[in-house]
């Protein structure tokens, strides 16, 4: 590996490899007794190595056809945009960058990717690394723009413009081919890795990295000048889960960890202060709908605007819909009245400061629906235990940049601009705690309790079963009944499941049997499938049920189910193909799919093969946001997917079979 220049990866002053990276082997090194010698080498040597299929392990590798023949590619957490750089000063017109000279690194996957999504840049001018990411090239004037990684410029010294015809996108791990047991050994552990250590070990390490590159950041020494302290104004309102809320006595949430960092980097104590409109430094909510407004502003979530009634109330699709109507907001300062009516038509509106006392307003009647942030209202719902009370009843296109607000000082503004994660890798690991925060709400701990207690009773069981030599039949009735329990918990948590899980059992049965599969397989698929969804009783109704369109932070979270039903697979002992087909279902054959990004036969084919069951049967089944497609029009769209999100040989048995197929729709 090369340039140990991010959090992931950096050398200490020490000289010592450190980062998440370091911290995941250590981890790996204790739980398999392995051992890796991790150590930095140039470009040009990293390079001579993938040329010639050489090397064990090697990191930040972008994939080419050609390096996948000499080894399995794993996707690392370092994700991010390709785009433009320019200085401070200088705006760019992307729609006339021919007037532009623009500089590239010849050979970096950035440069690849632009000339393949914009064939028709002119004026591209090859410039040097410099050990800089060419930045000199920049600041001297050779060129006026530079193409570039989104990571590259830590610290936001220049202006990026994403280039968004290009997809986000990964530097992996390779693995040489010569270690697929290796391979298995990695993919496993990253797994485990993700949901259990991802989130703290970036924390730590993102201190440990900051700390070290802003030592001589001029602008500490005028902040340590200007404060003994820093004057933070907390909201009364406590319950702001997932950005602020009490937890064991002391504040927690995403932006009390933002200030954590602020404190650690500038080595200045963090004072939180309460009901004190103009004596602060830093106010934690802020936001242009407030009456007044900070004149610094640094945003850090995008608020999403929702309407919540009574179960009884109707769905509203616009303002109009709620004309004369008693509306409630939920907010930690005073909005701005004349803000509020351009947006809202009645002027029966009140604003509630206490999430609580919002919640219990809507019970009591006495508003007839409340507005405000989608997730932070809906994790107040679940807490309170309102779900069968309270719905969602609509959402609008307003979404409310919310961040810190600095009163009076450029400096300190800038200097927290400088921390708030932009690296996109960074911001996606630590944005997760907006998705699903460390107070989990009281339905999820339920199930997860319910679902612990049938894992004990039935390894019990399984215990003495062998302790008493009782047939293998009777172990099997106890693991069904076990399975089936975990169906009817997933059935209850989603009234349109159905009979879409008895169904995705039948398709996969039938497939592994027209595939030829050995016995065993063919059984295992047959009694499991039905469990490939069993992780959505971790997500929250609210998202779960959602009638319209998730927002991209919703759908983050409701990706998580995969790793969710994982969990409780483990726990069931049911084997590999049961892990498999719920971990790998949305994994698709291009590549594109989640959580893993792999593709082809990297995806295990009970995964391949449920994907496929489980989308005809989504197309078929009628829902309550659409009405079911044909058999006919599901097989052509599954046609088209073939070799994109399919398996091209199981499409073809698929098509061979595809009335089969609706036989068993029909008759389910």
């Amino acid at each position: 590996m090369y340039s140990p220049n991010h959090v992931y990866l950096y050398q200490k002053n020490s000289k010592e490899l450190a980062g998440v990276y370091i911290e995941f082997f250590n981890k790996l090194e204790k739980e398999t007794g392995l051992k890796f010698k991790i150590q930095s080498r140039e470009k040009e040597d990293v390079k001579n190595l993938l040329i010639n299929g050489e090397g064990n392990i090697l990191f930040n590798v972008a994939k080419t056809p050609e390096r996948e023949r000499s080894y399995f590619f794993i996707p690392t957490y370092n994700t991010y945009n390709v785009g433009l750089f320019t200085k401070k000063n200088k705006s760019l017109d992307l729609s006339n960058l021919n007037n532009f000279k623009i500089g590239y690194i010849e050979g970096t996957s950035d440069s690849i990717l632009v000339k393949e999504f914009y064939p028709t840049f002119k004026n591209l001018i090859p410039i040097n690394d410099n050990g800089n990411f060419g930045f000199s090239s920049l600041e001297n004037g050779e060129v006026d723009t530079i193409i570039g990684k989104s990571s590259n410029d830590v610290f936001k010294n220049y202006n990026f413009t994403p280039l968004n015809n290009i997809p986000s996108s990964q530097l992996w791990m390779v693995i040489n081919k010569q270690y697929p047991l290796l391979k298995d050994i990695i993919e496993k552990f990253r797994v485990e890795f993700s949901e259990r250590d991802l989130v703290e070990s970036l924390k730590k390490e993102r201190l440990i990295f900051y700390k070290q590159l802003l030592k001589n950041d001029p602008l500490i020494d005028k902040l340590k000048n200007k404060y003994r302290q820093f004057k933070v104004l907390l909201p009364s309102n406590n319950e702001i889960i997932p950005l602020l809320y009490i937890s064991k006595g002391s504040y927690q949430g995403y932006v009390i960890d933002r200030l954590k960092e602020l404190s650690y980097l500038t080595d200045i104590p963090i004072n939180y202060i309460q009901d004190s409109k103009d004596n602060y430094d830093i106010k934690v909510i802020d936001t242009n709908l407030f009456n007044t407004q900070s004149k610094f502003f640094i945003p850090y979530y995008e608020s999403q605007l929702a309407a919540f009634s009574l179960t009884n109330n109707n769905f509203v699709d616009s303002y109009s819909d709620i004309k004369n109507k008693k509306i409630g907001f939920i907010s930690s300062e005073e909005l701005n009245k004349n803000t509020i009516k351009k947006i809202i038509t009645s002027n029966h509106f009140s604003f509630f400061k206490s999430t609580k006392l919002a919640l219990k307003a809507l019970i009591n009647k006495d508003i007839d629906y409340l507005y405000g942030d989608f997730k932070i209202i809906s994790m107040a719902i679940s807490n309170e235990h309102f779900e069968s009370d309270i719905k969602v009843s609509g959402f609008f296109n307003k979404v409310t940049p919310i961040g810190f607000g600095i009163k009076n000082d450029s400096d300190l503004a800038e200097f927290i601009d400088k921390l708030f994660p932009s690296h996109l890798s960074e911001s996606r690991i630590l944005y997760s705690e907006l998705v699903i925060p460390k107070k989990l709400s009281p339905n999820y701990k339920y199930f997860i309790i319910m679902f612990s207690v049938y894992s004990i009773i039935i390894l019990t069981l399984f215990y003495f079963l062998r302790k008493a030599i009782i047939a293998t039949k009777k172990e099997r009735l106890i693991t069904r009944a076990l399975v089936e329990s975990f169906e009817a918990a997933n059935e209850f948590n989603d009234e349109d499941t159905g009979n879409h899980i008895l169904r995705v059992n039948l398709y996969s049965k039938f497939l592994a049997e027209k595939l030829k599969c050995n016995k065993k397989f063919i059984t295992e698929i047959g009694e499991y499938a039905s469990l490939h969804d069993i992780g959505k009783i971790g997500i929250p109704d609210a998202i779960l049920k959602k009638p319209g369109k998730l927002s991209p932070y919703e759908f983050e979270e409701m990706k998580k189910h995969v790793l969710f039903g994982k969990k409780l697979v483990d726990k069931m002992q049911l084997g590999t193909i049961a892990q498999n087909l719920v971990l790998y279902h949305h994994e698709k054959w291009n590549g594109k799919g989640y959580c893993f990004g792999l593709k082809n036969i990297e995806i295990p084919l009970e995964a391949r093969i449920v994907a496929l069951a489980d989308v005809y049967d989504a197309l078929r089944q009628k829902r309550v946001y659409k009405d079911g497609f044909s058999h006919d029009t599901a097989v052509e769209i599954i046609k088209k997917e073939r070799g994109q999100h399919f398996d091209p040989a199981i499409v073809d048995v698929f098509l061979i079979y595809n009335e089969d197929f609706n036989k068993i729709f029909i008759e389910h």
